[in-house]
């Protein structure tokens, strides 16, 4: 019997998604397969040649830089405007919040640009110059609370050990988990040798495989 984590719907046989709340179903634990590390694929030894594109994938992606893009975009808009129509004095009393309401969108809007922006960079940095160690998916959802290009996010969770610490990471991909990153499977995990925490795992859902 599969029980959907979302809202509690019981099914006496699998299938991918919720049809009461459309949440994706996890795998029955006699469908999980056992970790292996037969089939893993090593990442190649640091330092490793990553493609710029990577950066804009792992932005584009993300709910947090679309939500940014649009702030700013209006931002600009209102800005424009508003102080369009403050200059000519035709409007004044309408340019002025006009272009208030654009100076918020732009404060709201660019800092969130930057933040995400250096997030990805971490990440890239990580892909370039991370050390491998392996680790085990703890979960895997599809987050229906955000829309990105038409599309929701999955979020793939993961947990690994550095010097006998736990620590735990997860990333966000526009594209479905191919079967090596399903809920238990091991995998392998990329880490900053001086800060564990700045991590991703291997192969990349951006893209990267190091080849």
């Amino acid at each position: 019997m599969t029980t959907c984590p979302w809202c509690g719907t019981n099914y006496t046989s699998f299938q991918s998604n919720c049809d009461n709340c459309g949440g994706s179903l996890p795998l029955p634990a006699e469908m999980v397969p056992t970790p292996s590390t037969e089939s893993l694929v090593a990442p190649p030894p640091p330092p490793r040649d990553v493609p710029r594109q990577v950066i804009w994938r792992i932005l584009f992606s993300d709910g947090w830089t679309i939500a940014a893009l649009v702030f700013s975009l209006l931002g600009f808009v209102f800005g424009v405007v508003g102080t369009a129509l403050t200059i000519s004095l035709v409007a004044v009393f309408v340019g002025l919040p006009f272009a208030g309401l654009g100076v918020l969108f732009l404060g709201a809007g660019i800092p969130i640009l930057v933040w995400r922006y250096q997030m990805a960079h971490t990440t890239v940095e990580v892909l370039e110059q991370g050390e491998a160690t392996l680790g085990e998916i703890v979960s895997v959802y599809q987050n229906y609370h955000v829309r990105v290009n038409g599309r929701y996010p999955w979020t793939v969770e993961y947990r690994y050990e550095v010097g006998g610490t736990q620590h735990r990471g997860k990333v966000t991909t526009l594209s479905r988990p191919d079967l090596s990153q399903q809920l238990g499977k091991q995998v392998y995990v990329l880490h900053m040798r001086d800060d564990p925490g700045q991590n991703t795992i291997y192969p990349s859902p951006y893209g990267y495989y190091g080849l």
